[in-house]
């Protein structure tokens, strides 16, 4: 009979650790991200952009430069960063404390072909909890 009891207890714990682990991962709302980027668009080094995580343990992003302009380091950088600045806003306006959480947020710059540029990444900010501030690492 401890044998069942403990199989059960065993079964039991898995199952709610296994619900509560799911749980953590919770999927955020659209719309307030998308509201933010398409503001974001419409700056003309901005083109595009794909959301490839949004939940509340991971915001990643990618954002798509245009192509007609050769941007170095120093211009991409305060840019980027605030993209990524605008998307830890919306997720505090969503109730997510990303600097108090484990929340990563990630924006990737990447370039299309154009004029004076070839397509490629260029660089990726990514926020760091303990300065509650972003870094961006340049590719190139």
């Amino acid at each position: 009979m401890n044998r069942n009891f403990l199989s059960a207890l065993v079964l039991v714990g898995l199952y709610l650790s296994g619900g509560l682990a799911m749980a953590r991962a919770e999927t955020l709302p659209e719309a307030p991200f998308t509201e933010t980027l398409d503001r974001m668009v419409k700056d003309e080094r901005l083109v595009g952009y794909n959301v490839r995580s949004l939940t509340d343990e991971n915001i990643s992003v990618e954002l798509t430069y245009s192509g007609d302009h050769h941007y170095s380091d120093e211009e991409l950088e305060p840019f980027n960063n605030g993209v990524c600045y605008a998307l830890l806003e919306t997720a505090v306006r969503t109730g997510l404390r990303p600097f108090t959480g484990q929340t990563d947020i990630i924006c990737q710059a990447i370039q299309r072909n154009g004029e004076r540029a070839e397509a490629g990444i260029l660089g990726t900010s990514r926020y760091q909890r303990a300065s509650d501030d972003f870094i961006y690492h340049s590719t190139r």
